[in-house]
């Protein structure tokens, strides 16, 4: 069976965003105010204008902040919600597993922090876990704290492989972020996660707290499309392999 191909998804802030990041060729919408950090909630009558202008073009996620500042509803059209955990509180599963519940139909991203240190949020591991074990729609692997760093610095690419590809073992959606420029981008990729997330290299000048820029989605787009006609190649190229050593009755 083929795996689906990689997907991109871009943050934004607004309705003009919105356009630049689908013009230029993002797979999924994701709404956050990038101003109040990385999960930033932006204000629900952003969201409402972003779904009603997406029109089902796309699907669409948005950030709810952290565990303590998740809304009670969101507003409908809504795929996804993410939610972080920063500074967690001992009992942070049995209150990730009610924002689980509070939000249906919309599926929760489990969000876990690769500087999970900076922040007092569960290691990514625990989190991947909690994912597993309760059913959760995707685990996003990010950074709370955007001072440039990328993903690579808190988290090798032994670690991240094997968080990614336990979680696709399980069947759980997997997504890579944390400040992933061109380089970082191409690493993330080659560790086979379901979507690649972007803000700050979908800006302009690579600055998160700017404005989309269709051109560097669209750059970005055509990486992404590049590694799957790629790993299109490769997979045919196996199973034409693998049929010929079937058909042939000496083989083995």
């Amino acid at each position: 069976m083929t795996s689906r191909p990689a997907r991109l998804l871009v943050s934004v802030r607004n309705c003009d965003e919105t356009s630049m990041a689908i013009d230029g060729g993002a797979d999924l919408i994701d709404i956050k105010d990038p101003d109040r950090g990385s999960l930033g909630m932006a204000p629900l009558r952003t969201v409402r204008a972003i779904v009603r202008l997406v029109a089902r073009r796309r699907p669409v996620s948005m950030a709810l902040g952290e565990w303590h500042e998740a809304p009670a509803v969101v507003p409908h059209g809504i795929e996804l919600v993410k939610v972080g955990l920063a500074r967690a509180p001992r009992d942070w599963k049995h209150r990730l597993a009610h924002q689980l519940t509070a939000h249906l139909p919309a599926g929760l991203v489990a969000v876990a922090y690769a500087d999970h240190q900076l922040v007092a949020s569960p290691p990514p591991w625990q989190v991947l876990a909690w994912a597993l074990r309760h059913g959760a729609a995707g685990l996003l692997i990010d950074t709370a704290v955007k001072d440039g760093q990328d993903l690579f610095a808190w988290l090798d690419e032994q670690t991240l492989g094997d968080a990614v590809s336990r979680a696709r073992r399980a069947g759980l959606m997997v997504a890579l972020a944390g400040s992933l420029k061109i380089h970082s981008l191409r690493r993330a990729l080659r560790l086979r996660p379901h979507v690649v997330a972007v803000r700050g290299s979908a800006c302009s000048a690579n600055d998160r707290a700017s404005t989309i820029d269709a051109d560097r989605v669209r750059a970005l787009a055509d990486i992404i499309a590049a590694h799957n006609a790629r790993k299109e190649v490769r997979t045919e190229v196996k199973r034409e392999a693998e049929s010929e050593i079937g058909a042939d009755p000496g083989a083995g």
